[in-house]
């Protein structure tokens, strides 16, 4: 079964008729009558019952749709690669992150470097730690950007840079202590992790890099019993939470960043985490990773 086949198969299960499906990939009719009983013939099968009504897939055509569906997206993939190639003769980006990192950071060296590498196509997707390092793997990506991720094999990770934890949210405890603590900057606010009531406390997922340096901080002050009264996985679900005035969550700032200022305040003590890129091992590099990458550790840096 070639791999027009499968498209004709596909456009047929898809669309529910030859016709719909020669219209799906912009041939005639005949045409697609003709691949389709060739594929038939190739299997030594009917894949579907030529009815007064229409057609209708057989059992086996059943089958064959559900192991076949991987493919056929696979083969959308490179269609869909080789079109942004085509129209961006300077290459294609493609970029994980963690979604904590994608509407703040990331879109700013995103920014930057269109305008210094206009001709590059980018993809961009968020997934988890884990699922980037997959991926990254698989080379269906070209970079990932993750808060202190654990690298599996064929993984390298180089950190940029540091993003301060901050306390989001409104707490009866922080009153004075936050509002008067200057600590030399105009304007600065910082509260003691002390002077919280964890009764409201969102907490991060135990296993999250920002939730350990949480857990072990909460630990070294002789508060190592403390549990939250949410627990989340995900930093943007802690920092809806807390604006909406269910309690308050610790986050790092790129999450926080477009809050009301009243409601982000700095702690002590200090608590940051890494902002790190990881690449394949077997991945050569390219001019434009280079200059991401470059985009990426000036606002790091910035911070």
């Amino acid at each position: 079964m070639r791999l027009r086949h499968i498209e004709v198969f596909h456009a047929v299960m898809q669309a529910g008729s030859l016709s719909a499906a020669a219209d799906l990939l912009n041939i005639s009719q005949p045409a697609a009558s003709k691949m389709l009983a060739q594929a038939e013939q190739s299997l030594g099968i009917a894949l579907f019952k030529r009815l007064p009504g229409g057609l209708k897939a057989t059992p086996e055509a059943l089958l064959l749709f559900q192991e076949t569906k991987n493919l056929h997206v696979s083969l959308e993939r490179v269609r869909h690669l080789a079109r942004n190639l085509a129209s961006h003769p300077g290459g294609m980006l493609r970029i994980g992150c963690i979604p904590s990192l994608g509407l703040s950071l990331v879109p700013q060296a995103v920014a930057a470097f269109t305008r210094l590498c206009p001709d590059v196509s980018i993809n961009i997707r968020t997934e988890n730690n884990e699922t980037l390092s997959a991926l990254l793997l698989a080379q269906e990506i070209d970079v990932g950007i993750a808060f202190e991720p654990i690298a599996p094999p064929g993984i390298v990770v180089e950190e940029l840079g540091r993003a301060r934890a901050v306390f989001v949210g409104a707490n009866e405890r922080v009153g004075e202590a936050a509002t008067s603590a200057n600590n030399g900057e105009a304007g600065g606010r910082r509260v003691h992790l002390h002077d919280l009531d964890f009764s409201t406390w969102i907490g991060l997922d135990a296993a999250d890099p920002l939730g350990q340096k949480i857990g072990a901080i909460l630990a070294s002050l002789d508060q190592p019993d403390v549990s939250p009264m949410i627990e989340v996985k995900t930093y943007y679900v802690a920092r809806a939470l807390a604006e909406n005035g269910v309690g308050f969550t610790i986050i790092d700032e790129y999450t926080a960043a477009g809050i009301n200022e009243r409601m982000v305040i700095d702690l002590e003590p200090v608590l940051s985490i890494g902002v790190s890129v990881m690449t394949a091992a077997s991945h050569a590099g390219t001019h434009a990773l280079t200059v991401f990458v470059q985009q990426l550790a000036k606002r790091v840096e910035k911070r």
